[in-house]
């Protein structure tokens, strides 16, 4: 086996080529810009379609514990969605793999492209080139292999990345990209139920609240009620005291109505029936307000609950929005059903990131291997 390259060989000038060529290419930097754009892309690519799959989890495990419960509808978000939660979460834990396998080659395209790479391969490459016309059989064996072995780790990944890259645009990118919006379509979904839910949740609510408030307006109306039913019995036993004493009294005091006319003790009977009329006036006017406001309680309870099954009302004006009990229903049976479209689309998403995060650049670093191999004991 030839294991030199001879003096009067083509072969040496061929050698030559390639001793110029690398070093000019390491010095230039074309190939490092493109692998570091092209990882850049990736690793954002990447990113944003971890953030997409933590934002479902996120929604997911908040919808988990909702249950919906508005007047004649019951059921549970928790149920319909509890398939997607296990799917995305190791989704989104192989995604990281992704990521890190890109960081990892960032930073190691870092390292080989550094300065120190070029000056040593430079080096190399020129006392390499003396070789192939001064140096001895061992010495250019030796001169050759390191530079050949030089030159794979300076290039290597370079080459890896421009493979994975033509790759990633003549087959997958298309697809996932179109796979990503799928699943930030899915996302919207959740987004849409979660809405729904917070109204039901804001109506429930608000619900509770009237209910509470209706109770002790009810409460003190009956508080009122009893007040104004023991006034009405003081007022009458202060009546006839007073036209008894009036009455007693003769003379002017019996027919003025001027009681300054009267003895001080018809005068403090006057005073005192029209002090209980007076509290009699007052606690029936607060019973006409605590009377009108259960009405408007009980107004705003029927008008939530006609809302709630997609009835109108005159009222509607004074509540918030509640949920569309059949849009949600529309919402949760349209995403059970694209489960399964949205699992298959998940999977095939991942598999296509790993493919061009681990599995493309093992591979071909692999070929550079078998390559660099193969032509070892020729040199």
């Amino acid at each position: 086996m030839n294991t030199s390259v001879k003096r009067d060989s083509p072969r040496r000038y061929l050698w030559l080529v390639v001793l110029i060529s690398l070093p000019a290419i390491s010095w230039w930097g074309v190939l490092d810009d493109f692998s570091s754009e092209h990882l850049n892309a990736s690793i954002s690519s990447a990113g944003l379609v971890y953030g997409t799959a933590r934002g479902i989890n996120a929604l997911v495990s908040l919808l988990q514990g909702t249950e919906i419960n508005v007047p004649f509808v019951t059921f549970s978000i928790g149920e319909v969605l509890d398939p997607v939660n296990d799917l995305i979460e190791r989704f989104s834990d192989i995604i990281l793999l992704a990521l890190g396998s890109l960081a990892l080659q960032k930073i190691l395209l870092a390292v080989v492209s550094n300065t120190i790479f070029t000056v040593l391969l430079s080096f190399v490459a020129l006392c390499t080139g003396l070789s192939l016309f001064l140096g001895g059989r061992k010495l250019q064996t030796a001169l050759l292999r390191s530079f050949l072995v030089i030159a794979f780790f300076r290039f290597s990944l370079g080459l890896v990345v421009l493979a994975n890259s033509w790759v990633d645009s003549t087959f997958l990118d298309e697809a996932d990209q179109q796979r990503h919006v799928a699943m930030e379509k899915f996302q919207g979904e959740l987004r849409q139920i979660d809405t729904l839910s917070r109204r039901e949740a804001e109506a429930e609510a608000l619900l509770g609240e009237l209910t509470e408030k209706r109770s002790i307006l009810e409460r003190d109306r009956k508080e009122t009620q009893g007040e104004l039913m023991l006034l009405a019995a003081q007022i009458d036993t202060a009546e006839r005291t007073f036209n008894e004493l009036r009455g007693n009294a003769g003379g002017l005091c019996k027919l003025s109505e001027i009681f300054r006319t009267c003895p001080e003790n018809v005068q403090r009977a006057k005073d005192a029936l029209d002090k209980l009329e007076t509290s009699r006036d007052g606690l029936a006017q607060k019973l006409a307000a605590t009377e009108q406001a259960v009405e408007d309680m009980q107004a705003r309870m029927n008008c939530l609950a006609k809302h709630s099954r997609g009835e109108s009302c005159s009222f509607w004006d004074i509540v918030p929005d509640a949920p569309d009990a059949a849009a949600l229903r529309a919402k949760l049976n349209a995403i059970n059903a694209g489960l399964s479209d949205f699992t298959e689309n998940s999977i095939n998403l991942l598999m296509s990131l790993l493919l061009k995060t681990v599995a493309i650049p093992l591979l071909f670093i692999f070929l550079l291997l078998k390559i660099v191999q193969r032509n070892w004991g020729r040199i």
